[in-house]
């Protein structure tokens, strides 16, 4: 009795830098269980590349021109496609925690070595998760911090002033804020100094980036 060969693992790589995506390549084809249908520089190519060959998976950055990363993860999830995203990222932590939030199984920092992303590779098609430690570690932090200065905003500030610095966020002037609250626009611009002092922010542009940053908008 002969025993098929296992089929290739496909992919389509897709990385904004051409001497990555090279270097990319070569690594990967160093092992005969990957077969590269493509390699794509932005993320309409790389869609195209996927409709066109169908890969088990598709090895990704996110900051991909004409289609991001995140974009491209979303619309293979929309269609169900059954090629797989593994990202393959030093993107900031706050588009790694999309990335998490997404459902992606497959998660390798540029940081490590090719050889983790070829293990990464492996596991996902095997039916598991792997996720790298550094990033989901930084990940956790980062929501352990927010939750943190959320929990401590809402305790310095009151209700109201919660909703005044929402709004600010929103992009409302004070003038609209004082009529959605039914208060004067000097009400409205009283506790928005408060809320300046209390949060240390010296205007609006750094309320909103705090309020954005902390998960609080």
């Amino acid at each position: 009795m002969t025993i098929a060969p296992h089929q290739p693992i496909g992919l389509v790589l897709a990385d904004p830098h051409p001497v990555m995506l090279d270097g990319l390549q070569k690594d990967l084809q160093e092992w005969p269980e990957f077969q590269i249908h493509s390699c794509a520089r932005d993320g309409d190519s790389a869609l195209k590349a996927i409709h066109e060959h169908h890969p088990d998976y598709i090895v990704l950055d996110l900051p991909l021109a004409k289609r991001s990363g995140l974009a491209l993860i979303q619309e293979l999830q929309l269609q169900n496609f059954r090629t797989q995203p593994i990202v393959f990222t030093s993107s900031p932590i706050g588009d790694v925690m999309r990335v998490i939030d997404m459902g992606v199984r497959g998660l390798v920092s540029k940081n490590k070595p090719k050889h983790i992303l070829a293990r990464c590779i492996r596991s996902v098609h095997e039916g598991q998760a792997w996720l790298d430690r550094d990033l989901t570690e930084e990940t956790m932090s980062l929501l352990l911090e927010q939750q943190k200065k959320k929990t401590q905003a809402s305790q310095v500030l009151t209700p109201r002033e919660v909703d005044v610095a929402r709004m600010v966020t929103e992009g409302w002037p004070n003038k609209k804020i004082a009529s959605k609250l039914s208060i004067s626009e000097g009400t409205a611009k009283l506790h928005l100094h408060h809320i300046y002092q209390k949060l240390n922010c010296p205007g609006r542009m750094a309320l909103m980036l705090y309020m954005q940053h902390n998960g609080l908008a």
